[in-house]
């Protein structure tokens, strides 16, 4: 089957990203989105909202105004394994999906798988860790790839909202002193690295003061349409985003998860990769070829012991150099043991000998 098709846009459903810090509006511009995605799309179920603040219920009188339905909210649980319970069950049920906020799901990840290693480091006697370790971060992050791929590949539109996070860097001191200190770089939704790769629009919202008062700003940091790229919305809107979301194959074919399809297949049981492994096997098989040599010939130096040698090599490996047939493919160095396994027991290497039966003496007193 052909890997090649043509290009097609398989974007029907909308991925948001939204964070700042607290007071910002990520709320109410995730609030905006989703109206403006119903009312555009003509969408007949409601919003689902699973809430971690919880704080959607002052929004309610504007999604009221607005003439939604009374969303579905979820509102009793930071716990990571009860959202994605919750995506299975409202994408069926809803129209747009908002997480408010995702940074709480990452600290329960963290913070659980922290709790069940203690529990066992307890359980034998161990003293608690204080926090995680390098080792740790694998089983932490495939959990959260699972909820990443569901994101992406969900049938419906999705925004989550997260806490902002400082980004730090080491820099020179200019004192000359050849020391370092750590500054702030920017800023960043404070999840797990890769989270602000996935949204196909990734929205921070800054506070800005103007006459006394605060006015929420929408600073676009990615656009994947191309259509709002680097701009500062003031108050942002549907109709002021909607760039971005007119971009998409509304109504079309969503692709599907990436989940299904991995490499496993490149790698043994014991995780090493193939190559790895047939440098294992070759090693093993010559290793077997030279003390099956050794064994017929035994260890002798004398030219005959030698000769000998070297005649049986020559006949299972078309060569008299050891050395040549260390460097052969793997799959020669397999042929050359099974043609010695031949000639010295019998019978291909490693195939089930059946032991002949011992043949029956006729006593002398048997007439």
């Amino acid at each position: 089957m052909s890997m090649l098709k043509k290009a097609s846009n398989n974007i029907s459903y909308s991925k948001t990203g939204i964070y700042g810090e607290a007071g910002s509006g990520k709320s109410r511009t995730a609030a905006e989105i989703a109206v403006g995605l119903i009312k555009t799309h003509k969408l007949e179920k409601p919003i689902g909202i699973f809430d971690t603040e919880p704080a959607w219920s002052f929004l309610l009188p504007f999604l009221g105004a607005q003439g939604m339905q009374v969303p579905y909210i979820y509102d009793e649980s930071r716990a990571f394994k009860d959202v994605m319970a919750w995506v299975d069950e409202a994408q069926e049920a809803c129209s747009v999906l908002i997480i408010d906020s995702v940074s709480h799901l990452w600290k329960d990840l963290q913070e659980s798988y922290l709790a069940r290693i203690n529990d066992q480091r307890r359980n034998n006697n161990k003293r608690p860790l204080g926090s995680l370790e390098f080792q740790h971060w694998g089983p932490i992050k495939r959990q959260w790839a699972d909820f990443t791929d569901v994101y992406l590949s969900s049938k419906v539109h999705f925004i989550v909202c997260g806490r902002a996070g400082n980004v730090y860097e080491y820099q020179d001191k200019d004192d000359g002193s050849g020391k370092k200190e750590l500054i702030t770089v920017g800023t960043k939704m404070q999840t797990e690295k890769e989270m602000g790769y996935e949204p196909s629009l990734l929205i921070e919202m800054i506070k800005e003061h103007e006459g006394g008062k605060i006015v929420n700003t929408a600073f676009i940091q990615k656009d994947r349409a191309d259509k709002l790229n680097g701009q500062l919305i003031q108050m942002p809107t549907f109709e002021k985003l909607r760039g971005h979301y007119d971009a998409i194959n509304a109504g079309g074919a969503h692709f599907s998860s990436m989940r299904g399809k991995d490499s496993r297949e490149m790698f043994t049981e014991d995780g090493e990769d193939n190559f790895g492994a047939e440098i294992r096997r070759r090693e093993v098989a010559l290793d077997e070829i030279r003390e099956e040599i050794l064994k017929h010939h035994g260890h002798g130096q004398d030219a005959a012991t030698k000769a000998a040698k070297s005649a049986t090599l020559e006949s299972i490996a078309g060569t008299r150099s050891w050395e040549k047939l260390g460097s052969s493919r793997v799959n020669d160095v397999i042929v050359a043991r099974n043609k010695l396994w031949n000639i010295t027991r019998g019978h291909d290497y490693g195939a089930q000998v059946v032991p002949q039966p011992e043949p029956e003496t006729i006593g002398e007193d048997v007439p």
